[in-house]
């Protein structure tokens, strides 16, 4: 059911509020790496790269939200959105924000995101999330003189399916368009549960160091 009914919720959303295939990039580059279980990121255990003009195409819009959207064209299909919480109070409206650099925390699906968070939406090969939660950092956004595309993006991006928590299996990854800020190479981390197993084992190790320590000086 979630592999179906989210594919069904990716294209529609894509026909309603995605990318209209804008201009390609000049250079471009994307790397992700999902722990297990991630749904979107299947298969991507190990880390992928994809460059502009050798893996395939990367090219770009400005979103329903004055955000950006990019779309990935080579043997996979990618689809990456970011954008700001539309509400803005020294205006007191909902007609949007442009993104600016900084750190977007508590992201939900982008474009059902509440007017006061930010949305985000990272789907592709058929494989979306009905509901997702996490966090993106833009490093370098432009504009052209319209803002109706975009011309330099750099962002950083967690995102956690299927849940609003931010916790459960993760989709790490760093996206460049004509940016020429390094890629991060992130690393798949572990789990909550397996942070807890991690501190229970030092714990016992700490203990039965001291209990070493202690008998010899008896």
């Amino acid at each position: 059911m979630k592999g179906n009914l989210a594919s069904l919720l990716a294209a529609s959303t894509l026909l309603l509020y995605g990318p209209s295939y804008g201009a390609y990039a000049t250079k471009g580059s994307v790397y992700m790496i999902s722990e297990p279980g991630n749904y979107v990121g299947a298969g991507m255990t190990q880390g992928v790269t994809w460059v502009h003009g050798v893996d395939g195409l990367f090219s770009e819009s400005v979103n329903y939200d004055k955000g950006a959207s990019i779309t990935y064209n080579g043997d996979s299909w990618f689809y990456f959105d970011f954008a700001a919480p539309t509400y803005n109070p020294s205006t007191n409206t909902t007609d949007g924000n442009y993104l600016a650099v900084g750190r977007y925390d508590n992201a939900t699906r982008f474009p059902f995101n509440s007017p006061t968070k930010p949305g985000l939406d990272v789907s592709g090969d058929g494989r979306g999330n009905n509901q997702l939660s996490g966090w993106f950092e833009i490093l370098e956004v432009e504009y052209d003189v319209s803002k109706t595309h975009i011309q330099k993006l750099a962002v950083d991006f967690t995102q956690y399916g299927e849940n609003l928590t931010q916790s459960g299996p993760g989709l790490f990854g760093s996206l460049r368009f004509n940016s020429d800020v390094a890629l991060t190479i992130p690393s798949a981390v572990p789990e909550p549960s397996t942070y807890l197993t991690m501190a229970l084992g030092i714990g016992l190790v700490a203990l039965a160091t001291r209990r070493r320590k202690a008998a010899s000086e008896v």
